[in-house]
């Protein structure tokens, strides 16, 4: 088989497996707009305003990061439409792993924001549990920044590997 015909058809195959990976997140997200509204709804009790910050947070959380999520969806169905259309080593494949790297930050940032919103709505700044919970939360975000830093590698990897492209393809 085609090295090329074989590069299509896993394209094709990963094109199909974002679209239904796609179609289910926006189906949950879709679903939990839905409901949202009924958490604003709860009988009055003098708690309410803290559990209405805490469901605030979750809510900004999964809509926060749902977009980034489908940012980075994006950003790959992108990049399988410049592999399909000019090969892996374009000079714009590099840019969009970036982009991807930099939306993965961001959902770090937003969840460890949010998680720690969320706990101090619950519990208050005076929990003697905050400060390791705070940590959990951070070790959270700081795997999502080390995944991000994968990302941003091998996308200067695969920078280094369009200027190698570039300069095979001036020399032959």
């Amino acid at each position: 088989m085609d090295k090329s015909l074989k590069s299509r058809s896993s394209v094709r195959v990963l094109r199909v497996l974002l679209t239904t990976v796609t179609v289910a997140y926006i189906l949950l997200l879709g679903w939990s707009l839905y409901f949202f509204p009924q958490i604003w709804s709860p009988p009055f009790h003098p708690e309410q305003p803290r559990f209405m910050i805490m469901n605030l947070s979750v809510f900004l959380n999964g809509v926060l990061t749902g977009l980034l999520y489908l940012a980075i969806i994006y950003q790959l169905y992108r990049i399988l439409a410049l592999i399909k259309k000019s090969g892996p080593f374009s000079e714009e494949s590099p840019k969009r792993i970036r982009l991807i790297a930099y939306f993965t930050f961001g959902m770090a940032a937003v969840n460890a924001i949010m998680e720690f919103v969320r706990y101090v709505s619950m519990h208050g700044f005076v929990s003697r549990d905050l400060w390791p919970v705070t940590t959990q939360f951070l070790l959270r975000a700081a795997q999502t920044v080390l995944f991000g830093t994968g990302i941003l590698i091998v996308g200067l990897v695969l920078e280094v590997g369009v200027a190698l492209k570039q300069d095979q393809d001036l020399t032959v």
